[in-house]
């Protein structure tokens, strides 16, 4: 059995179902279970990067367009040397070295960047070609060179895909906004056609599951919901799929309209099951089976190293409208009248911060209140007392399961479905009633409300009910839920 898993996405921020994946390669690498996870797309080095350190490995990284060359290895094996080799390269051509790349001025106007790879010493992930400072052309290496992209004015027009002897196996080709793809004699216009071809390539059995972590707008989603094969398909829900209103995410459109084509459901927490059973019935959907299975998991608890920060709050996530991080500041305002020395510190970007920088300054907050980025969270946590979350809702909340592992007492809206699963109320945080029927000063007040109580009491007993709640979430529990689960598709599939 082989677990494929759709898609590793491009173009897009940094997610929480980036992590969520990340964690369910560690969690089959462990059990021993064969996984790919598919690029729909090829990668910009930056976004291939950005997967292999959230715990990837190049050798369960499956690339679709790949496929169609002869070539099964796209682990780089390559090494400086044997390039060098290849190009007739000597040390005087060698103008720069550093522990990532090798420039080697080839003419006057001509540099080649070998850019080496992180992950398997002494061989080149790809080698650029630079005319005059301008970047012309990039080749990626594997076994052999697989990936040859071409650049005009820094802007990618064509890339080719190659079989070991070099030859071109298939080709994307960019025309004004458009690409068309060329596989062999055949031209094909759009993506969806190409991913047909691929998934026609995989060879799946009845023992192949195939997850999709995304359907809405994706050029897989209809070659994988129309493939005839006998694998085993299911979906990942990553995001709220019935808003309070009984309005269904548009996200899971065709998730809902093509459900006969599932197999198997999986959900975050308990609370979504119950409701997508729900929502079931009000359908009309006949229930399939649905597995509950955490997104992330910890490694182990994180101590203090020092005393927490007195009256220090934190909250991390993207700076999106959803996160609503806006009623955290005027709440976090409204408690400082009478909490005059907390501090409040929100890491994360996104397109919200000039929004919420604006925010904190009409509400003169600047001293206490403080935008800080991005940061390696692991260390930071356990320096604060309380995190707050003011999503309006959390399919699992990642965040909030690392700040319960660190210790945290949690304030937040008692909104579906991470709050609840990770704020216990009254002994690790307290849940603020919300609904359709509240307004938004009603919230602040009553978050500034609870926030204030939570910072004028002994939080030893709620920093310890974090700690005790947060055992569930360490990596051998989820391994055997994993291991569960998987037990349960081959005894039901």
């Amino acid at each position: 059995m082989t677990i494929y898993t759709f898609n590793l996405l491009l173009g897009y921020e940094p997610n929480g179902v980036d992590v969520a994946q990340a964690s369910r390669a560690i969690m089959l690498r462990q059990l021993q279970e064969p996984a790919r996870f598919v690029f729909t797309t090829w990668p910009s080095p930056q976004k291939l990067a950005y997967y292999l350190s959230l715990g990837h490995k190049d050798e369960e990284l499956l690339y679709a367009y790949l496929s169609f060359t002869d070539q099964e290895i796209s682990v780089p094996s390559v090494t400086v040397e044997a390039l060098q080799t290849d190009f007739q390269l000597t040390r005087l051509d060698l103008v720069k070295k550093t522990e990532t790349e090798a420039h080697y001025q080839i003419s006057n106007d001509q540099l080649l960047v070998f850019t080496l790879d992180p992950y398997h010493q002494g061989c080149v992930r790809y080698v650029d070609y630079l005319v005059r400072g301008s970047m012309v052309k990039r080749e990626w290496y594997g076994a052999k060179k697989i990936v040859t992209e071409y650049f005009v004015g820094g802007i990618i027009v064509r890339r080719t895909y190659h079989h070991q002897n070099g030859r071109v196996a298939f080709q994307e080709i960019k025309q004004g906004q458009d690409w068309f793809y060329q596989l062999g004699r055949e031209i094909l216009l759009t993506q969806t056609q190409v991913l047909e071809r691929f998934l026609a390539r995989l060879d799946l059995g009845k023992e192949d599951i195939l997850l999709l972590d995304r359907a809405s707008l994706m050029d897989f989603s209809r070659p994988i919901l129309e493939q005839k094969t006998s694998a085993h398909l299911g979906f990942v829900f990553h995001s709220e799929h019935e808003f309070l209103n009984g309005s269904l995410n548009y996200e899971y459109y065709y998730v809902f309209k093509y459900m006969q084509r599932f197999d198997f459901l999986l959900t975050a927490t308990e609370l979504q099951k119950e409701v997508l059973l729900e929502t079931f019935k009000k359908q009309g959907i006949d229930v399939l089976p649905i597995y509950v299975l955490p997104v992330g998991h910890l490694d182990q608890l994180q101590q203090p190293s020092s005393p927490r920060q007195p009256l220090s709050l934190m909250t991390a996530s993207r700076l999106d409208p959803r996160k609503r991080i806006d009623l955290a500041i005027r709440a976090v305002a409204l408690a400082h009248q009478r909490v005059p020395t907390l501090q409040f510190h929100i890491f994360g970007k996104g397109g919200e911060e000039p929004t919420l920088r604006q925010l904190i300054q009409d509400l003169h907050a600047d001293d206490y209140i403080l935008l800080r980025g991005h940061a390696d969270l692991e260390s930071i946590y356990p320096q604060y007392q309380v995190y707050i979350t003011t999503s309006q809702w959390e399919t699992f909340g990642l965040t909030l399961m690392e700040a319960i592992g660190s210790g945290l007492v949690l304030l937040g809206f008692d909104a579906r479905y991470g709050n609840p699963t990770f704020i216990q109320d009254g002994k690790n945080g307290y849940l603020v009633p919300c609904g359709l029927d509240r307004n938004e000063e009603e919230l602040v007040a009553d978050m500034a409300e609870k926030l204030v109580f939570i910072l004028e009491n002994d939080l030893k007993s709620m920093h310890q009910a974090s700690y005790d709640l947060a055992r569930n979430y360490l990596r051998e529990r989820i391994v055997q839920a994993w291991r569960q689960v998987l037990d349960e598709l081959r005894e039901n599939l």
